[in-house]
Parts: structure tokens; sequence; C-alpha cells
């Protein structure tokens, strides 16, 4: 298989999962359910910090909480659609 035609098929399969996600995030409920799952990780990600942080290990609960706090105040200024 020569470089060219496999650079042709990559892109034809990232095209049409690119499409699929395109048509998925048209559909209210998909965003929905994507926006609620993002908002319960980031939740998850400040409760695993909580218990890193009785555990000991404070410099990374610091950073994980931190990154769970950032995601979840991106997510209520940004994501507003």
């Amino acid at each position: 298989m020569s470089t060219d035609n496999f650079e042709k098929k990559i892109e034809n399969v990232v095209n049409k999962i690119e499409n699929s996600a395109n048509d998925a995030w048209k559909k209210r409920s998909f965003r929905i359910l994507s926006k609620s799952v993002s908002a319960l990780i980031e939740v998850g990600m400040m409760i695993g910090a909580i218990h890193l942080s009785e555990k000991g290990y404070k410099s990374v609960a610091t950073w994980l909480f931190g990154l769970g706090v950032t995601g979840l105040v991106c997510d209520l200024l940004f994501n507003r659609k």
C-alpha cells in the first residue's frame, strides 16, 4: 500500500467520524448527555482530589482539583448552547 493511498483511507475515515459527530451534535439529547457526562467527570475529579488529599498526596490533589474546577467553569461559561 502506498503512502498516498494510506493517507486517503485515513482521511476518509476521519471525515466519516467528523460527519457522524456533527450529525449527533445537532440532536439536543446528545448535547445534553455529553455535557452531563463532562460535568460528572469534572466533579469526579474534584471528589478524587479530596480523597487523594486525605491520603497525603497534596500536590497531585491540588492539580486534580484545579483541573476539575477549570473544566467545570469552562463548561458553564462556554457551553451555553
